[in-house]
Parts: structure tokens; C-alpha cells; sequence
């Protein structure tokens, strides 16, 4: 039977140590001489979703487990891999070289206290759109390669189709498949001065210390901030209750200040939930709440 245990770094042989991409802080020890499948270990540590998301193994760097896990390892079930929080606590600072600890939760950017430095964590790309996919009657994604087996996936508006223009891109998170290729959501960045036309999609933490800020290449960190309309964030939060909360929401612009660096913009919130239009419709019919862990994804975004 598996023994639940208090957060604790130490090892142990005979045990595998498991956790949940969703629950900081909680850990189930299986007992076990000998390797594990994974669907054994999520089994037996009781992590499997009652809704039946599919869920997977993780290692801590944030990789797939491919098959068997071994006593004495310690992995994280999810739908995801794990926050970059989880896999990586700290990250040097790029203008004294301290290591600075990372705050809870999937970060954007990160303060050093030591010489009072705002770095951003994000990456940022110049990429050739390759690949242009249209999902469903009002939702398009651009993707490129940013690097060897590396593809990014952005949303776009719909229209023409993006591919063979070179545009630049802000990482905000990636992931890694069972064959190797890693592949990396974000969104796109237009200019220093004006990063943001009326109609772009944006990106951006619901919770955490960058809560509701968009990168700006003025800064070189996340702090456009974006101020969203009073009735989308009602609606929004109507979804949360029915659908399960999100840590990043997908907004629409509708309008850049370059003056204040303010957007104001509107959450998609069938992006947001990765669904189509009209599955999202029904989800949000339903009289009872839909608990899930991430939903099944129908979109390259945010896997």
C-alpha cells in the first residue's frame, strides 16, 4: 500500500517517490525491490484521474519516463511535465552570478535581491513559419522550428497564412515527447515600440508574481500589463468554477498603449481551455461542474 510522506529530501531505496504536477508539496512513497511501469506507479500510488485524462511519468529534469521506473527515483504524474519551479529552483543572475531561488509556481521572470536586477526567464525566437493549421472556425496557430527538433506553436488571427515570414516570438513554457522532439508554446512579438497590434494573442500567468503581464522588448522582462475587461474576467472565472483553473490564459488584444505599456484585451477562453468553439459551449452547458485535471488537447497549444 502506498505510505504517504512529508516533503523531505532523502533517499530511498526500496521506495519510488512520487508527486503531482498539480499539488506542490505532496508526496506518495510506493514500496518496491524491484523496477515499476509507470502505469503500475501511478496506479499504485493512486494518481489516477477519475475523469480518465490520460497521465504520464516525469522525471525531475522534466522528461518523460519511456517505460520502467527503478527504486530509489523519484518521478511527478501529470497530463504536463512539471512547472520549470519544480525542475529547476534556481537560475543564475545575469549581472552578478548569484543564484537566484525561483518563486512557486510556473515563473516569467525572476528579481535578484542582490543587485536589484529584474531578468526575464522567457526565450525569445526568430523563426520562419513553417507550418499553419487552422483549428476549427475561428482559432489558427503559426509554428517553426526554434532549434534542433524544436517546434513552437503560436496563435495567430485568421487570415492569411503566416508561412515563410520570418516573425519573432516570446517561450513561455515546453515539453518534451516520448520520441525526443521538444515542442514549446508562446506568442508573438511584433516590434520594440509597438509589440502588440489590436487582434494578436497574448499569453500570460493567471496567478504569481507576473500575474496578467505580457513581455516587452523595451524591458527585456514581463511587464506590460494587461488589463482585462471587466465582463471576459467574470466569464472567465464562471469557466474556472465549471472547467478547473488554469495557470496560463490566452488573451486577445484590443488595444496597445505605447505610452503607458498597457494592453487592454479579453481572455479566449476556448484557447484558454484548449477546446474548439463548440465544445466549449457544451462543456460549459453542463448544469454540474467538470472536474479535470488539464483536458484532453485538441490544438498544438500548451500540450
Amino acid at each position: 500500500m502506498p505510505q504517504r510522506t512529508p516533503d523531505a529530501s532523502i533517499q530511498m531505496v526500496g521506495k519510488i517517490r512520487v508527486g503531482h504536477v498539480e499539488v506542490e508539496d505532496f508526496w506518495v512513497t510506493v514500496e518496491t525491490n524491484t523496477p515499476v511501469r509507470q502505469e503500475d506507479v501511478i496506479r499504485m500510488s493512486g494518481m489516477f484521474p477519475r475523469d480518465g485524462t490520460p497521465v504520464r511519468c516525469f522525471r525531475g529534469d522534466g522528461t518523460a519516463v519511456l517505460d520502467l521506473v527503478h527504486p530509489g527515483e523519484e518521478v511527478i504524474v501529470g497530463s504536463r511535465p512539471p512547472p520549470m519551479s519544480r525542475t529547476r529552483k534556481s537560475v543564475p543572475c545575469p549581472n552578478c552570478h548569484v543564484a537566484v531561488p525561483l518563486s512557486a509556481g510556473e515563473a516569467i521572470g525572476a528579481h535578484c535581491r542582490s543587485c536589484s536586477t529584474e531578468f526575464n526567464l522567457l526565450s525569445t525566437h526568430r523563426l520562419r513559419v513553417k507550418w499553419s493549421r487552422q483549428m476549427g472556425d475561428k482559432r489558427s496557430y503559426a509554428s517553426g522550428p526554434v532549434g534542433r527538433k524544436s517546434t513552437i506553436h503560436i496563435p495567430v488571427q485568421l487570415g492569411p497564412s503566416l508561412v515563410g515570414e520570418e516573425i519573432n516570438a516570446i517561450e513561455v513554457s515546453r515539453h518534451s515527447r516520448v520520441n525526443g522532439a521538444i515542442h514549446a508554446t508562446g506568442y508573438r512579438i511584433r516590434s520594440y515600440d509597438c509589440p502588440y497590434d489590436p487582434g494578436d494573442f497574448g499569453i500570460v500567468q493567471s496567478t504569481g508574481d507576473n500575474r496578467l503581464l505580457l513581455f516587452d522588448p523595451k524591458t527585456g522582462t514581463a511587464s506590460v500589463e494587461a488589463k482585462i475587461l471587466e465582463n471576459s474576467l467574470e466569464a472567465t472565472r464562471v469557466a474556472e468554477d465549471k472547467l478547473g483553473r488554469r495557470h496560463f490564459w490566452v488573451i486577445k488584444i484590443l488595444h496597445f498603449n505605447p505610452v503607458t505599456r498597457v494592453v487592454s484585451a479579453s481572455v479566449d477562453r476556448p484557447y484558454t481551455w484548449r477546446m474548439s468553439q463548440s465544445r466549449f459551449a457544451r462543456s460549459m452547458s453542463k448544469s454540474s461542474p467538470m472536474i479535470t485535471s488539464e483536458g484532453n488537447d485538441e490544438s498544438p497549444l500548451m500540450h
